[in-house]
């Protein structure tokens, strides 16, 4: 398995998921910092480009992930606008449940596509949230975005 890989940007002639069948789902933690909303808008438009229908974003940041309530659908409808806005639509938080526990509601939701907007704590975790998935068998990409 590879778990660390620097690529360079642009559009790709193959994709690993099929973006018609793909589920993705974008997390802010840690603390608030300029620009969150934008780096939010951005994946939903890119996603959306490509074809991903099914968009999430999670409030809360990993406490939200294991509780249904906090997952809403992202459009670009609902997030052409808010890099006009500060903070996150996306409410960051600190805090959160096992790598594993995320990592089987991950494979519970379908999701193969997990965004993580965080900082040097998040990206420890986001990297042992990939661990956990690889340990049970679920083909998820889990993607960091720093902010720090």
């Amino acid at each position: 398995h590879v778990y660390y890989q620097m690529v360079l940007g642009g559009p790709r002639e193959k994709l690993h998921f099929d973006p018609a069948t793909s589920t993705a789902v974008i997390v802010t933690c840690g603390g608030l910092c300029p620009g969150l909303n934008s780096v939010i808008r951005e994946i939903v438009m890119t996603l959306s480009n490509y074809g991903v229908q099914n968009i999430f974003g999670c409030k809360g940041g990993y406490q939200g992930m294991t509780q249904p309530d906090k997952w809403i659908r992202l459009t670009p409808e609902v997030v052409k606008d808010i890099h006009n806005r500060g903070g996150t639509i996306l409410v960051s938080d600190r805090g959160n449940p096992t790598p594993l526990e995320i990592a089987q509601t991950l494979q519970e939701r379908q999701v193969n596509q997990y965004f993580v907007i965080g900082g040097d704590g998040t990206h420890r975790c986001a990297m042992e949230i990939f661990g956990q998935t690889d340990a049970i068998g679920h083909n998820c990409s889990v993607v960091g975005v720093p902010k720090t």
